[in-house]
């Protein structure tokens, strides 16, 4: 993979992260892409899965008009933080006294507890600590690749239950779907795992117990540092993200500070 590519015909760089996926972008305006500029954009995710573009200023209705870009925008069911005059866009506020982090600190792909599953993810930092609170990305395909020939096979023929709730140890039937194990990019043509720590419960056909030891391990295998990438924030930054065919993890290590960002995702259409 190329260290440094410039897009033909487009002012728009990009620079691989790791071997694994990510890729910095820069030389783009989000909020005024024309069509190839778009289309450009696009094609750079699914390569790379997961692009940072720096030096960014949306506000949420300019980040919504983004998203729809990609597919039509998720309006979240259950957590209400969402904006009234925008209610796809949801604030993640984190005041100077709060500990926990929005998302949970776990490994996992946003919104595959529904039908249809989330696909792009948008973050925009707007207020950042000093230092900390990077997110770390996880290839999906990556993952399913290095696997043994054996478990791919039995894993092709798999579906499984994702449920919001499971990150409790429960199913809720409001918030469950029935996902395929392995999902082949429509791009690339590429096969990667479609399971996750916080919200895949078991196998279709088999209780959580007799699920536990295969999801254990291919949550194990997916998690493996080379497999990774890790963004540091920085005021203006935007993340996009293919939920398809990754896993997040947002890291808790900073205190006393006040962040804050902005987020939508698009359905599958």
């Amino acid at each position: 993979m190329p260290a440094f590519k410039a897009t033909k015909g487009l002012a728009m760089n990009i620079s691989p992260a790791t071997g694994a996926l990510g890729a910095h972008v820069d030389g783009l305006d989000l909020t005024a892409l024309d069509a190839t500029q778009f289309a450009a954009l696009k094609s750079a995710l699914d390569e790379h899965l997961v692009l940072y573009v720096a030096g960014q200023d949306l506000d949420r209705h300019q980040l919504s008009a983004l998203g729809r870009r990609f597919g039509p925008l998720f309006r979240h069911p259950i957590v209400d933080n969402g904006f009234a005059d925008c209610p796809e866009v949801l604030e993640l506020l984190r005041e100077p006294e709060d500990k926990i982090m929005f998302g949970g600190e776990s490994w996992h792909a946003d919104i595959t507890w529904m039908n249809p599953a989330g696909y792009v993810s948008i973050l925009h930092g707007i207020e950042l600590p000093p230092v900390g609170g990077d997110t770390a990305f996880a290839s999906n395909i990556a993952a399913f690749e290095t696997l043994s020939d054996g478990l791919k096979s039995f894993l092709r023929g798999q579906s499984a239950y994702h449920s919001y709730h499971w990150y409790e140890h429960r199913e809720d039937p409001d918030y469950t779907a029935l996902q395929p194990v392995v999902r082949r990019h429509p791009a690339s043509g590429r096969e990667g795992l479609y399971v996750n720590r916080m919200f895949t419960s078991r196998f279709d056909g088999m209780t959580a117990k007799e699920s536990a030891p295969i999801l254990d391990h291919l949550f194990a295998h997916m998690e493996q540092h080379p497999f990774t990438c890790r963004f540091r924030w920085q005021k203006g930054g935007v993340i996009l993200w293919d939920n398809r065919f990754t896993l997040h993890y947002p890291i808790n290590d900073f205190h006393g500070v006040r962040r804050r960002m902005i987020r939508t995702t698009s359905l599958e259409a």
